[in-house]
């Protein structure tokens, strides 16, 4: 299949202002099941000077600069990708390990300080013991850990479209049982981290034809497991991630994933406007 992704971010001043360097996310990570076929970005007003860097994750960034001062800012990324269907998420073997108990790392200590940041969390005690349930049932088996653990947040957890800036507030989202993509996404890092996983958060598109709208635009998780490396689990949905999700950037801390990060010089006020579309051009 080939999909065709617009994404367009408009932000917009009260005044004139002077615009520090941007720093610009669209480009799709490299997946095995992944071709990039067309990517290509534009932004008006035009920058004075372009450059494609990586960050310290390894995730592909464009940095724009500007002369001169502006009211606006658009930036529009069309990109279009075509997928392998027969592509097997689950054909690999699980490196020998320890059983894994919540609470511990299993990592040796040489991953152990490379995986460091992507294990830090601090939890409550109830939704400690709620991780503990889970894992003792499954005897400690990861990938039935995992499974049972999205299922749950899947089945109790009601999905709420984004409507406000990043709250990601995980004893807030596990009390009141409802959060955005983004929100079960960060409870669920929390969890996977409490349970001795690596985890980090992914920012990109996904397709679904029977989901309504809003889902274009997803963030789901990625977790660390000797062997395959690193997997995704979407907790919106209670999947473990499969062809239609289209990757963009991974990180430790959610708000490096942003699409779009830069500030300006100026006492103005500002305001954001972003659409996102994606759809199946062939089979």
């Amino acid at each position: 299949m080939t999909f065709k992704i617009w994404h367009h971010t408009r932000y917009l001043y009260s005044k004139e202002v002077f615009l520090e360097p941007h720093y610009l996310r669209f480009k799709p990570l490299q997946k095995s099941y992944l071709n990039l076929l067309h990517f290509h970005l534009k932004a008006d007003p035009e920058p004075a000077g372009w450059s494609w860097v990586s960050d310290a994750e390894n995730n592909p960034v464009t940095q724009i600069w500007f002369n001169d001062e502006t009211r606006s800012l658009d930036i529009e990324a069309e990109i279009v990708v075509s997928i392998n269907e027969g592509f097997n998420f689950f054909s690999f073997i699980l490196d020998p390990l320890k059983k894994l108990e919540a609470g511990n790392s299993f990592y040796g200590p040489k991953i152990g300080v490379f995986l460091k940041p992507y294990l830090q969390t601090e939890l409550s005690e109830v939704i400690k013991s709620y991780v503990e349930q889970i894992f003792q049932v499954n005897d400690g088996d990861i990938i039935a850990s995992l499974s049972s653990l999205l299922q749950h947040i899947h089945m109790e957890w009601n999905h709420d479209l984004v409507t406000e800036p990043y709250k990601l507030d995980v004893e807030n989202c596990f009390s009141e049982k409802a959060g955005s993509c983004r929100d079960l996404s960060w409870m669920l890092i929390s969890m996977l981290r409490y349970a001795g996983l690596a985890s980090r958060y992914v920012s990109g598109y996904t397709y679904n034809d029977e989901l309504e709208d809003g889902h274009e635009l997803h963030a789901w998780v990625e977790t660390y497991l000797p062997g395959p490396g690193w997997i995704g689990l979407d907790p919106s949905t209670g999947l473990f991630v499969h062809e239609n999700y289209i990757p963009v950037s991974t990180s430790f801390d959610p708000v490096n994933t942003m699409p779009v990060t830069g500030s300006f010089r100026g006492n103005a006020n500002s305001k954001i406007e972003t659409y996102v579309s994606i759809e199946q051009i062939d089979s």
